[in-house]
């Protein structure tokens, strides 16, 4: 990469050309004489100064192509240095925290017996955040919620994870009394649980937007006093009666456990909700025009194979 375009990514970065002169170790008349030269040399203003310093739609236009760049001739280096064994290296991945301890015991067990001296470091976060440090070089790859499809991303399907119903033996017993025990042969009519609180995620998580277009297409009014993006929260709070959730399938693996010691009052059943055909689209998201080494595509591949076996062939039940 040029010095201007390094010049240029540093001001693009620090909104100020004394702090890029700073970093770079020049003069601030260095700094300005590199992005004049550049805005004369593509016949385009790459920033505004007043009322305000800030990029141009220019200016956005050649931060996002030289982040490329960046990228690939980043990506380049390592993949030359690395090419003899395609054995060692380091990466990281972006997934979020609560998906991150359910898929990754799955998956480490067999991946760190074939790629011993592979370093992974995991970047917790949710989707839209993990796909904007994936174009900045910050992750390597990312487990995905309903990514939105984009020509730069390179995607590797996991699985479909379904929206459940979760409410404790107790509350719904408090709330149907001897009708109880009819619910748990069918799926759940959230018509009939409007009067009973609900933990729901926050309302800009991809759970939440899944399940607030079904209550609007069913015209359903939940009662919803709590919010919290925790599931493991969720869960716990589920138990002690405090209100029902919906949570994804696979992130509910740990009421199984829960289950098996808890309380009759405190034991959570897992219901498929009525007419409700929202999935949670799980992908292995990368960008395409880096070429990956071994040790990444490997990890794709066991990805696959771990949800394969202990996901989409029911363990989760076990």
């Amino acid at each position: 990469m040029q010095s201007n375009q390094e010049i240029f990514l540093l001001v693009a970065e620090e909104m100020s050309i004394s702090r890029a002169a700073q970093r770079a170790f020049v003069s601030q008349q260095c700094v300005s004489d590199h992005i004049k030269r550049m805005e004369q040399n593509y016949g385009v203003k790459l920033f505004t100064r007043k009322p305000r310093f800030q990029l141009t739609e220019a200016g956005l236009s050649m931060l996002h192509s030289l982040q490329k760049i960046q990228a690939i001739e980043s990506s380049l280096q390592e993949s030359l240095a690395k090419r003899a064994s395609g054995m060692k290296g380091s990466f990281t991945m972006g997934i979020s925290a609560s998906r991150a301890q359910i898929f990754l015991p799955w998956v480490m067990p067999e991946y760190s017996r074939a790629f011993p001296d592979v370093e992974i470091r995991f970047f917790m976060n949710d989707t839209v955040v993990l796909a904007e440090n994936l174009r900045k070089g910050n992750v390597d790859l990312f487990m995905g919620v309903n990514t939105p499809y984009a020509e730069d991303f390179a995607i590797t399907p996991l699985c479909e994870d379904e929206l459940c119903f979760m409410i404790s033996d107790g509350l719904l017993k408090r709330r149907f009394g001897d009708q109880s025990g009819s619910f748990l042969s069918s799926e759940i009519d959230l018509h009939q649980f409007t009067d009973i609180p609900f933990i729901k995620s926050y309302s800009t998580g991809v759970i939440n937007s899944a399940l607030q277009e079904y209550l609007d297409q069913c015209h359903i009014d939940l009662y919803s006093p709590y919010q919290i993006s925790d599931t493991d929260t969720q869960i716990s709070l589920c138990a002690k009666g405090v209100g029902a959730g919906i949570a994804p399938y696979m992130l509910l693996s740990r009421i199984n456990s829960h289950n098996i010691n808890c309380s009759k009052e405190e034991y959570i059943h897992i219901l498929p909700v009525k007419n409700f055909k929202k999935f949670l689209r799980i992908d292995l998201i990368s960008l395409n025009y880096i070429e990956k080494p071994l040790y990444i595509r490997a990890f794709e591949e066991m990805s696959v194979r771990a949800v394969r076996e202990n996901y989409l062939r029911g363990t989760l039940d076990e």
